[in-house]
């Protein structure tokens, strides 16, 4: 008889435990849940309350930068790649700049790229990853002019690891002219100069010295180029040119500009020492529009 008892209050004794296992794991699942949803509003409110107001100034600020630009003849990559703090309080702001920092695309401007909406099927197939029949479904495709380079995907051919491939390189933006202060070499080449006279252009924007306007006497002389119609005879004089190089620049001097018509600048908002969301922004100066917001 004792031993059934023993049995039995040892059975109790389990469920007991059984049961106290069960509502604390309820209660540990609850708190869990709450946790993850407190940190989850935090993140909510940081973007909703701080980050986009943040934004939003930053973006007013590159406009009125663009609207007061000293030099407005011409934008240089030392002046796109310059980059700029935005206090909106002691322990709330920003930093934005135009040469993406963040990423391991090097895009500094709009202008800086091939326009897939302008380019002909010659200069699309010297872009990496693109043959002679992609270019030519490019150009001949029913979707141009593309709203997003990401619509490239969706013509015959297009492969996700091809367009990996140029996706740095291209824009939908603008009239398809390009900046010949920030375009890459692999642009360059891409238009039809030889890898030599693109780095000789390269080279050559690093090191002339352009002396600021008297109107902005306090600045500081930036590097590049400030004007295509002398371009040709400067060049003559910084590097031995081929006729053919000479002839090939020619023919591609109303292609090139030496401003940027569309930007797509970096924020990155902080809040005292973390580091908040990153955002990428496409604007068009000349109206102050907005063209593309995209959070990474």
């Amino acid at each position: 008889m004792k031993r059934q008892s023993y049995y039995k209050n040892k059975g109790s004794v389990l469920v007991i435990c059984m049961w106290a296992l069960v509502t604390l794991s309820i209660l540990g699942m609850s708190l869990s849940s709450v946790v993850f949803q407190e940190i989850k509003f935090a993140r909510v409110y940081k973007r909703l309350v701080i980050s986009m107001p943040a934004v939003r100034s930053a973006v007013r600020a590159v406009f009125d930068v663009r609207k007061n630009d000293p030099t407005p003849l011409y934008d240089t990559l030392g002046e796109l790649s310059r980059e700029e703090r935005l206090d909106l309080c002691p322990v709330v702001f920003c930093r934005y700049y135009f040469l993406d920092k963040i990423t391991p695309a090097k895009v500094v401007d709009e202008s800086a790229l091939i326009n897939l909406n302008t380019a002909s099927v010659d200069v699309l197939k010297r872009l990496p990853g693109i043959n002679d029949d992609l270019a030519k479904g490019i150009v001949y495709s029913g979707l141009r002019p593309f709203s997003s380079a990401n619509e490239v995907l969706l013509v015959e051919g297009a492969s996700k690891e091809a367009f990996l491939l140029f996706k740095d390189l291209v824009t939908v933006y603008g009239t398809g002219k390009v900046n010949i202060n920030t375009a890459e070499k692999k642009v360059l080449l891409a238009l039809g100069l030889d890898e030599e006279l693109a780095e000789i252009i390269i080279r050559f924007r690093s090191e002339n010295k352009i002396e600021p306007p008297e109107e902005a006497f306090f600045l500081e002389p930036e590097y590049g180029i400030a004007s295509l119609d002398t371009l040709l005879d400067d060049l003559r004089g910084f590097a031995s040119l081929s006729l053919r190089q000479e002839q090939d620049l020619l023919s591609l001097l109303t292609t090139f500009d030496v401003r940027s018509e569309y930007l797509r600048f970096n924020v990155v908002t902080h809040f005292g020492e973390e580091k908040g969301s990153h955002y990428s922004i496409v604007i068009h100066p000349a109206t102050k529009k907005v063209i593309s917001w995209r959070e990474e």
